[in-house]
């Protein structure tokens, strides 16, 4: 059995009673026999899942059924149904292919009997080859940088405006810090593209399965609200229907998360009630770590509706 999957309950406490961070016990899953694991939900009151959890146990359940020498290399996702925090959520596995260099598996996030997402990973133990990389772009450091949600929170300050749903994060388990601060409050039209330095709030330690989880996580934050830039809109005062629908992620090596990396997107493209957009993950010596992809539904559906119940709000992250 692969390391990093001791037993969680409800409280965040091991099978030894100890307390683990946050994102260790959301994406540790328990072994249930037959390529099957059972996630850990997180603690609160029923809200829809956030993409990025089942996109990171899916990676996680994948992993456990492959070898130490073949981390995934890519991951293409379809989001097929919403689900909620307080149902049990279960991982199958299926072992398409396991060759000299790849194994490919096949998962399934099911809840009730439903399927609310599929995954394709592909996992690679990668020889020495040819190397090139884009460079990362040029950036403030995060050091001085307001957090997102010391951005947020002031924005909700304001009196004057008539929310459609509150600008906040909630317990995400990843500081962010903007390169280039969006206005909450009043949107406007800006540049196509933006930076995030990110971090763990907590240490997720040296086990790189957790690791490549980790990232499969954090890779569903901020990529539909990118493809909003260009509109100056933002669903905190515009009404709109917004949903992951495909995701898609290159891995090129195994993060670390012990310093801040630079979370680089930006959107090619918008339309017929979806947009596209594309991320970059650098570590802090400017090594490109992952690569990532997803279009999203975007759909406009009323101007300025205030929100009925100003405690209600999506657990997304964007």
């Amino acid at each position: 059995m692969a390391s990093g999957e001791a037993m969680l309950d409800r409280c965040g406490s091991d099978a030894n009673g100890q307390s683990q961070p946050l994102l260790v016990r959301l994406l540790t899953l328990r072994e249930e026999g037959g390529d099957r694991f059972t996630a850990t939900m997180p603690d609160g009151p029923a809200r829809p899942i956030f993409g990025g959890q089942l996109l990171g146990q899916s990676v996680m359940a994948a992993l456990q059924t492959v070898g130490d020498d073949r981390p995934a290399h890519s991951m293409h996702a379809h989001f097929l149904r919403a689900g909620l925090t307080s149902r049990p959520l279960t991982y199958a596995v299926e072992r398409i292919r396991d060759g000299r260099g790849f194994s490919t598996r096949s998962v399934e996030a099911i809840q009730d009997g439903r399927v609310l997402l599929q995954a394709t990973i592909s996992c690679h133990a990668a020889p020495e080859g040819l190397s090139f990389q884009a460079p990362m772009p040029q950036v403030p450091g995060p050091e001085g940088l307001r957090t997102e949600q010391e951005l947020r929170d002031r924005a909700m300050e304001r009196d004057d405006i008539q929310w459609v749903s509150p600008p906040t994060m909630g317990g995400m388990g990843m500081e962010l810090r903007s390169t280039c601060p969006r206005d909450f409050a009043e949107p406007r039209v800006m540049q196509p593209a933006h930076q995030f330095w990110i971090r763990p709030t907590e240490p997720v330690g040296q086990d790189w399965r957790l690791r490549q989880a980790v990232l499969a996580y954090t890779s569903d934050m901020m990529l539909l609200s990118t493809t909003l830039l260009p509109h100056g809109i933002y669903w905190s005062t515009t009404g709109m229907q917004r949903a992951s629908l495909d995701h898609s992620i290159w891995f090129h090596g195994v993060p670390s998360f012990d310093d801040w990396t630079l979370w680089s997107l930006h959107t090619s493209w918008s339309g017929n009630g979806r947009g596209l957009a594309h991320g970059q993950f650098y570590d802090r010596s400017a090594t490109l770590i992952a690569s990532v992809a997803q279009e999203g539904l975007i759909r406009v559906v009323e101007e300025r509706k205030p929100m009925a119940d100003p405690d209600a709000g999506e657990n997304g992250a964007d």
